[in-house]
């Protein structure tokens, strides 16, 4: 159950007792499709109560891990700040906010996270905000399709050429990441090191 307090719902949960296990929780790692299954579910099979749900979620976010353009993780219970991180899987949220109808809010946050892109040439798994670089032990990009969706998203949204733009950028940075067997992760966003892996999720 969300927390009474802030209404956010935490990172892990005991599926036995109930009980959260991570109080600590953003928009991000461990709760992102918390958010994105609630509003499409809703989209898909029309079911009221999701988009109650979502209502719920996306203001508590809204209200207390959104430091526009940026968000944070913070605790459940109180809202303290306990993680100033960009990390990779939040790059779906400007899609979900364009879904949810709040397109301003989605361009000025996908600006921050296409930011970072520009900056290394990929979206690394984490981003220090408070420090303004690369998280030590999060420099990689499994090649993940977060940002490049939201892209998208925008772009259907507001005809804006500059997704077109963006998105020509995306692909450049992509096409780096060929090998002869497909396309391989990169290891460090800062040496542009690739590693001996695809996740599956890219095919898709």
């Amino acid at each position: 159950r969300r927390s009474p307090s802030t209404g956010l719902v935490g990172g892990h949960i005991d599926v036995v007792t109930g009980e959260w296990t991570q109080r600590d929780t953003g928009i991000g790692t461990s709760v992102d499709s918390y958010y994105e299954y609630l509003l499409k579910g809703h989209v898909m099979f029309g079911e009221p109560e999701y988009l109650h749900m979502f209502h719920q979620a996306y203001g508590a976010a809204k209200q207390h891990n959104w430091r526009a353009p940026w968000y944070v993780d913070v605790n459940m219970i109180t809202s303290a700040l306990v993680w100033p991180i960009f990390n990779s899987l939040q790059a779906f949220w400007p899609a979900l906010e364009v879904l949810a109808g709040n397109v301003r809010d989605a361009g000025e946050t996908h600006g921050a996270f296409y930011g970072v892109w520009r900056r290394h040439g990929f979206t690394p798994e984490g981003f220090n905000l408070a420090e303004g670089r690369v998280q030590p032990g999060q420099r990689g990009y499994p090649l993940r399709p977060e940002l490049i969706e939201s892209t998208l998203y925008l772009h259907a949204a507001t005809g804006d050429p500059h997704y077109i733009e963006a998105g020509r950028d995306m692909l450049s940075s992509i096409e780096l990441t060929r090998v002869p067997c497909g396309h391989a992760a990169v290891e460090n966003v800062e040496t542009r090191a690739l590693e001996d892996r695809m996740d599956s999720y890219f095919l898709a």
